[in-house]
């Protein structure tokens, strides 16, 4: 058997010369951020916390390597159409968190990026009960003023709760579900004063109750916590993304941005609750 050459004898190998080819595969990347602290990564409170240095980094990687950012709805109205979502990339921030306000808006603005962010609407202003490590989570002004910088907003649900945990449950009522999901979009929308049409799902729990539900609600787009890349044939209503953190430097987050869809684990999977994730 012929030697590998030394480019690809490890996992690093690979992924420095993928991303030296640049050769992306079909479909699109949706990056999938939470907080933005001002601290070295190392000293971040939390693995999915991002520096606003590595944030800065991770962006400018992602143009390098010939992606183009679009803001989420022409992404979602390009998968509605069925046109082809090829060489896109979107991003996303779960929480609405402080630290995305305060640290990441001028990265955003110094690469000419648009964002989505996903508020927890009856928790604006407080700590993030579901994650105290992290930033509280932005006030209703901040993410006014988020809105006003042109970024989307979304909805990440009334209360965090897990949604197939609330679908599953035989003594809730089926309004509490429905509460989490159309309650949260009116709430935003009457802040925003624009629509709010696309969800991500706490913890990334669904089922197909849930996704029902979402639809019912009026959602468009609807995104998991699973990894993986967006070619056009996904259901639009979970949707995967790419877990960002301090973790991706440039070889291995290049190597993310650019493998083909069939290379990630099943990411359209019918349920994902607390027992499976």
């Amino acid at each position: 058997m012929p030697e590998l050459p030394p480019s690809l004898r490890s996992p690093l190998g690979a992924a420095r010369q993928l991303v030296t080819q640049r050769r992306a595969a079909p479909g699109a990347v949706v990056l999938g951020y939470h907080d933005v602290s001002a601290d070295r990564d190392g000293e971040a409170a939390d693995r999915y916390t991002v520096s606003a240095a590595r944030l800065d980094a991770q962006l400018g990687l992602v143009a390098r390597l010939g992606l183009r950012f679009v803001a989420v709805g022409e992404f979602v109205d390009r998968l509605a159409r069925r046109r082809s979502v090829d060489g896109l990339a979107v991003v996303t921030f779960d929480d609405a968190l402080d630290g995305v306000h305060r640290h990441g808006l001028d990265v955003l603005a110094r690469h000419g990026v648009p964002a989505t962010v996903f508020a927890v609407s009856e928790r604006l202003g407080a700590a993030a009960p579901w994650w105290p490590e992290v930033s509280p989570v932005m006030s209703s002004t901040q993410l006014g003023e988020v809105a006003a910088a042109g970024h989307d907003i979304g909805s990440h649900t009334r209360t965090h709760r897990s949604l197939a945990t609330l679908a599953a449950d035989a003594g809730a009522p089926r309004d509490e579900l429905r509460d989490e999901l159309a309650g949260s979009r009116r709430d935003l929308e009457a802040l925003v004063d624009r629509p709010v049409d696309t969800l991500a799902y706490p913890s990334g729990h669904h089922d197909p109750t849930v996704r029902a539900v979402a639809v019912d609600a009026g959602y468009v787009a609807a995104f998991t916590f699973l990894n993986g890349r967006v070619t056009g044939g996904e259901d639009r209503w979970r949707l995967p993304r790419l877990t960002m953190g301090a973790h991706l430097d440039g070889p291995r987050l290049g190597y993310h941005l650019l493998r083909a869809a069939t290379s990630w684990p099943d990411h359209q999977v019918e349920r994902v609750t607390a027992e499976r994730v």
